[in-house]
């Protein structure tokens, strides 16, 4: 009896953690109005409000469920975090931060996204794994940090409006779209796009992009519209449209745009400046060309499907100083579509072609 009660009350005075691991629930429509730590299991079985003025830091090893709740039938869950405050998430590589459905079944859409809403103070992801939601992460009128990330299984990977954010090394797979976002100004380094309908969209921003991969998406690798763009040092690859640009204006320097069904690069109505890039083995052609403005200058341009360069407008083609594949005339010639071939386009300028292939090297750093 003496041995039982000793065991009782060393049982009573352990520390709750060391007797069984607890789930830390929330349910119905709650608001964390305190600064807070998570750092353990979290149940989300309704909506989280993080409140203005409050931080949640969600800690290494940390696993957050959301339940399924979906009102409308629409397939999108409802059940989310929904933060006016900030959110600091701190995982490391050996113990990520986990945000994952609660079914035994999951399913992209389970649940509805880590909502950053007007949270102008710098909110952070770093080494999380989040899948299944309908919105991965999702801001407006916020700022954000996310590096080390990786978003798989998402209907959106991720998604920001009128938004700052900054997103290195984090990896995109498999989501029915990537990212997108529009009026928003976002800095893209060292990290991948893959497996998705739409790896990369965005319309009236203002991207940095550097040093990715964008590979294996069904439709547009980067789909760029009224924007501007400093793209440097990616692999685009794999793609239906490598990059296609609209109204938009930028650099594309030292990318390999390669080996897309389509085309490597599509210009319509936009100004910028292409040089030193690869453009080998697109289905269609190197370069579509429609109403634009700008130069095409030191590419690696051949073994493209059809054509190396395709002008459909009615402007001239500044494509001086390119390596065609070929350095005489008519090989050249046969590479390029223009108003030689079909009357009333544009014309292309191929004049002093380099006389052999130039070393390509992705570029990482300014020209």
């Amino acid at each position: 009896m003496k041995l039982l009660c000793c065991l009782l009350l060393m049982m009573l005075t352990m520390p709750i953690s060391t007797i069984a691991s607890e789930v830390l629930v929330y349910q119905g429509e709650q608001t964390i109005f305190k600064d807070t730590v998570w750092n353990g299991d979290v149940l989300i079985d309704g909506i989280l409000t993080v409140a203005a003025g409050a931080t949640l830091e969600i800690r290494p090893g940390s696993q957050i469920r959301f339940t399924r709740f979906d009102s409308n039938g629409d397939g999108i869950g409802e059940h989310e975090i929904f933060s006016q405050g900030i959110i600091r998430v701190v995982g490391t590589a050996a113990d990520p931060v986990l945000f994952t459905s609660a079914e035994e079944n999951p399913r992209p859409g389970d649940w509805g996204a880590i909502n950053m809403m007007v949270s102008e103070e710098e909110n952070s992801l770093e080494h999380s794994i989040v899948e299944y939601g309908y919105r991965g992460f999702h801001a407006h009128y916020s700022r954000a940090r996310l590096s080390n990330n990786i978003f798989r299984n998402n209907m959106r990977g991720a998604q920001f409006q009128e938004s700052q954010v900054v997103i290195d090394d984090c990896r995109f797979l498999d989501n029915t779209n990537g990212v997108q976002f529009r009026d928003s100004k976002v800095t893209l380094r060292r990290s991948t796009i893959s497996g998705s309908h739409w790896g990369l969209r965005c319309v009236y921003s203002d991207l940095k992009m550097i040093g990715c991969v964008i590979e294996n998406n069904l439709v547009n690798g980067v789909n760029i519209r009224d924007g501007e763009i400093e793209a440097r040092g990616n692999r685009i690859i794999g793609n239906r449209r490598g990059l296609y640009l609209q109204r938009s204006k930028g650099q594309v320097a030292g990318n390999d745009l390669s080996a897309n069904s389509e085309h490597g690069i599509f210009l319509e109505d936009s100004k910028v400046e292409v040089v030193d890039n690869r453009l080998v083995e697109n289905g269609r052609a190197g370069v579509r060309w429609l109403n634009s403005n700008g130069r095409l200058a030191r590419n690696l341009i051949e073994k493209n499907g059809v054509y190396g360069l395709i002008n459909d407008g009615t402007t001239t083609v500044d494509a001086r100083n390119n390596w065609w594949g070929s350095n005489t005339l008519t090989d050249i010639a046969a590479a390029i579509r223009d108003g030689l071939d079909r009357p009333g386009l544009g014309l292309v300028d191929s004049r002093y072609p380099l006389v052999q292939p130039l070393p390509f090297n992705l570029l990482l750093e300014t020209p």
